[in-house]
């Protein structure tokens, strides 16, 4: 039963993972995705004014929400590719599994501010701190069709020890 859960969990982190922060053609052209250190600063392009302001306001929000726990908000509030990864109730048991590991959520430092210059996506990394532990928490931010700034991808991975 205890394997089971583990392999779910994996699985589920790792679709999470991979539709959030893996971008194949990146990877392809060498271009940096902080994909071998999740601290590691990185600047790979500029975004406008607007979508700078709007952003900037949709991570404080995420951030706050991440940290109160309310991760129904978050998955409700994203973007419809987002929310197609899977259904509501993997995304808060996902979330849940990770509160349980890593405690209450403590403090967050914003170590990372990237555009991803094939789409404009905003992509900011955070040290969160934790009761228990250390994480990396990346944030993607785009625009929608309709022109509307979206979440468009939330993961977390352990830091790694060097970098405490």
């Amino acid at each position: 039963m205890k394997y089971m859960r583990h392999v779910t969990t994996v699985f589920l982190i790792l679709s999470i993972t991979a539709l959030s922060g893996c971008n194949s053609k990146q990877e392809k052209t060498g271009q940096n995705t902080n994909a071998a250190n999740p601290l590691q600063k990185g600047d790979t392009g500029k975004a406008g004014p607007l979508d700078e302001t709007e952003a900037a306001a949709l991570k404080d929000r995420v951030l706050a929400r991440v940290k109160g726990g309310e991760f129904s908000a978050i998955y409700k509030e994203a973007s419809d590719g987002f929310r197609a990864v899977g259904p509501e109730q993997r995304f808060l048991e996902v979330w849940q599994r990770q509160q349980e590991e890593t405690g209450a959520f403590k403090d967050a430092k914003e170590i990372s501010h990237t555009v991803r210059p094939d789409d404009k996506f905003q992509v900011f990394v955070y040290d969160v701190g934790y009761e228990k532990k250390h994480k990396a928490l990346r944030l993607t931010f785009g625009r929608s069709k309709k022109g509307v700034m979206e979440l468009t991808g939330i993961n977390q991975k352990d830091v790694p020890t060097t970098a405490k």
